[in-house]
């Protein structure tokens, strides 16, 4: 199974940086997410496989192999309620966005 590229699998939880970072295990959030989703019945391929922090304080959340980070945001609410049961800081979900460098050579005409 390859399964989809791991930036297309990122989910970014935000925070307001004003609220203390907890002290719990990045794990903590991951379950709480997979429990909140089980709970509310969403389809059991949509689940996390692990969070962490980032060098920002965000979240990151990756996705199971197949199930993108857009198809998990139909369940944004579920996933922020969950989230903030460990990090109250936490006030915003989005999909990873990958940034394309180009460089633009000009043509003199």
């Amino acid at each position: 199974m390859s399964g989809l590229s791991t930036a297309a699998r990122l989910l970014i939880l935000r925070r307001d940086e004003g609220v203390p970072l907890p002290k719990k295990m990045d794990q903590e959030i991951s379950s709480a997410i997979n429990r909140a989703l089980t709970h509310t019945k969403v389809p059991p391929h949509i689940r996390n496989m692990n969070a962490m922090k980032n060098s920002n304080g965000a979240f990151v959340a990756i996705t199971h192999h197949n199930p993108t980070a857009a198809m998990a945001l139909d369940y944004c609410e579920v996933i922020i309620n969950a989230a903030r049961t460990v990090d109250k800081g936490v006030n915003k979900v989005e999909e990873n966005q990958s940034w394309v460098r180009q460089k633009v050579h000009a043509v003199h005409s």
